[in-house]
């Protein structure tokens, strides 16, 4: 096993001397690095022994403030979501709810609240917003509980539904659309 090991980690190598022979050394400004190729620091596991698991920095969780803009509060009251149940097809379906409401889906003890509705879902560093009232990427935020504690604090996007999806082994949820406050 552990010559099969040498002989991946060796191909590699050779396709990597490949693409850096192709990417640099080729004109006179970018010169061939100078260590070898195990000291270089942009190959993955470089400095780790064979079969080590490369050092995995501590993951910083960034919290943001939600914005939702004047010309966006108040312009919409509802959305359509989609519910599928994983274990019994029918217990599934289409649910039209207010924004702020909480519902829990059948055959699960899951709470599902609504947060609010981006028209134009944009985030920065320090905020989640919108940007305008066109309906361009829109995003409902979902908050679920399981038991009393929160297991899911996140969006749901109707043009991404997988990107950032809501899913447990019971269900899974999909924004279907969002409806204005004009619409009776």
């Amino acid at each position: 096993m552990r010559d099969r090991k040498e002989y991946l980690t060796l191909a590699g190598v050779f396709i990597l001397l490949g693409t850096v022979a192709c990417s640099m050394g080729t004109d006179k400004s970018t010169p061939l690095p100078e260590k070898p190729f195990n000291k270089l620091s942009n190959i993955e596991g470089s400095g780790t022994k064979l079969g080590e698991h490369p050092e995995v920095n501590e993951v910083k969780i960034i919290h943001r403030k939600i914005l939702v803009p004047s010309e966006v509060e108040g312009k919409w009251k509802a959305v359509k979501i989609m519910v599928r149940s994983k274990v019994d097809e029918e217990l599934g379906g289409i649910q039209t709810l207010e924004l702020g409401a909480s519902f829990i889906p059948s055959g699960t003890e899951l709470k599902v609240t609504l947060g609010p509705f981006l028209p134009n879902f944009m985030m920065d560093k320090t905020t989640y917003t919108s940007i305008g009232i066109e309906v361009l990427n829109p995003a409902v935020q979902l908050i679920v509980e399981e038991m009393g504690k929160v297991i899911y604090k996140g969006w749901i996007f109707k043009k991404f539904p997988s990107m950032y999806a809501f899913e447990h082994h019971l269900i899974s949820i999909e924004l279907l659309e969002a409806i204005p406050t004009h619409v009776s």
